[in-house]
């Protein structure tokens, strides 16, 4: 496998490893928590994908604008 496929498959895989956390913890995480959640992953998973995680999460929860 390509080292592209890699990396892109790893940061996937910490992706989903953050909205997994992210679930479990949402109902009693402050923004302060949600910022040390992404500081947490931002390296790991990268800025589009915790950011995809937080607007499906909008879209799931009916906050469309």
């Amino acid at each position: 496998m390509p080292a592209d496929e890699q990396t892109m498959r790893e940061l996937d895989e910490a992706a989903a490893q953050a909205k997994d956390e992210l679930l479990r913890n949402l109902e009693r995480w402050d923004a302060m928590d949600m910022a040390v959640w992404w500081k947490k992953w931002y390296l790991l998973a990268g800025h589009k994908r915790l950011g995809r995680i937080l607007v499906d999460l909008a879209r799931q929860r009916g906050k469309q604008s």
